[in-house]
């Protein structure tokens, strides 16, 4: 089953603890919080000090998707915050290796996160580093340009999928961006394990409820997809 996680750039900022509990009590999994600097995308998000803040509040993993240009420079204070993961943004971390190193050595896991015009083809050499790889599924900091869930990537996801059960990789493989129901569908049937959340969460008037009936959404779709490969194994068969 996939974890739901909630991205909190979609919560009500005049009362960030509030909503942190509020959201922890629906029964999320786990907080997505964007570090950006009004740069690498032309908006901006949480400073690492408002994560620090918010950390003694809740238990739960703490994932940051850092898109940002010179992403070594923000390490020590997601650190110093608490950060439990950190998604790297692969366009613009030319030294993946030792990145993933420094993040490493400030005690945090490592993520690659891969905006959805951005090739896969960087992934067979970079999965065995890695503990997350998280896919867009739109364009990152673009508003209303950027808002609906792009379809593409439901292959993109499938594709590195296989990539992680071929090498046998213990890899968590996450969608994000302008996700609803039946997109959360789509990307776990293709492969994907954790489903950081922004809007269709936040819009929603009994947020407990929604996550309750997402996962009986998702829980459904993985059992379809299951007779339908267990269909086309015994096609093969006969």
């Amino acid at each position: 089953m996939a974890r739901i996680g909630a991205a909190l750039f979609n919560a009500d900022h005049t009362r960030l603890g509030e909503e942190l509990r509020r959201t922890e009590a629906a029964g999320v999994e786990f907080f997505h919080m964007d570090v950006f600097d009004g740069y690498f995308v032309p908006d901006q998000a949480f400073p690492a000090r408002t994560i620090k803040s918010l950390r003694p509040l809740s238990r739960l993993p703490f994932e940051v998707h850092l898109a940002v240009n010179e992403p070594l420079r923000f390490l020590p204070a997601l650190a110093d915050a608490g950060v439990d993961l950190v998604f790297l943004p692969a366009e613009s971390t030319p030294l993946l290796y030792e990145t993933v190193y420094a993040v490493r050595e400030r005690g945090m896991q490592a993520g690659l996160c891969l905006a959805l015009g951005t090739p896969l083809s960087l992934l067979p050499a970079t999965l065995p580093m890695l503990d997350a790889v998280l896919l867009l599924g739109r364009v990152t900091g673009e508003g209303k340009r950027g808002r609906d869930f792009n379809n593409l990537v439901v292959e993109r996801v499938r594709e590195v999928r296989r990539m992680i059960n071929a090498g046998g990789y213990a890899v968590d493989l996450q969608a994000a961006g302008g996700l609803e129901t039946e997109s959360c569908v789509e990307v776990c049937r293709a492969g994907a394990r954790s489903l950081p959340l922004g809007g269709a969460l936040y819009r929603d008037a009994d947020m407990a409820a929604y996550v309750t009936q997402l996962r009986m959404s998702i829980a459904a779709g993985e059992g379809s997809t299951q007779k339908d490969t267990e269909a086309t194994d015994e096609h093969r068969r006969t």
